[in-house]
């Protein structure tokens, strides 16, 4: 199946409040988020082998299992408010990908893009204050959770107990 037919199957399951898919804006999107939180330009941000290096003022929050990160980390975003969810490098479509959505669609699009051993993806404030970037490894059943900007949040201070 290919990368589009996934997004509509979830476009179909959750309502437009949940879930959207800025097609003709993402662009900027992408590229406000790598110029503010990563502090970086799209050319640098696209070549780089480690993008956690990039972000500004950047702090490894903590490492979990892959379990640990679906079970006890990402819910702790909670259901009431949309961020947006950065994929890099996805196996399918474009190497970078951007949604409006809350937690239930994130998940869901996470699970549709896991065919990787190695993957990236950013969890953004909407308001381009703060990010999380999670870094897994598969096959090290490793995750990396990094993060910048205002990390006086509930949700972050959750994380980084």
């Amino acid at each position: 199946m290919y990368w589009n037919e996934k997004v509509e199957l979830i476009k179909r399951r959750f309502s437009d409040l949940d879930f959207k898919d800025p097609f003709r804006s993402g662009g900027k999107i992408i590229e406000k988020i790598i110029v503010k939180l990563f502090g970086s330009t799209w050319q640098n941000f696209t070549s780089a082998a480690n993008r956690s290096t990039l972000l500004k003022q950047g702090k490894l929050l903590k490492t979990c299992t892959m379990n640990e990160l679906y079970k006890d980390e990402l819910p702790l975003l909670g259901s009431d408010q949309n961020f947006w969810l950065l994929l890099i490098n996805l196996p399918m479509g474009s190497g970078f990908h951007v949604y409006d959505c809350k937690y239930e669609p994130l998940r869901e699009l996470l699970y549709l893009s896991s065919g990787q051993n190695e993957q990236e993806f950013c969890v953004v404030d909407k308001k381009y204050s703060w990010l999380l970037l999670f870094r897994l490894n598969r096959v090290k059943n490793l995750v990396e959770i990094y993060t910048t900007g205002n990390i006086n949040i509930p949700m972050i201070r959750q994380i980084r107990a």
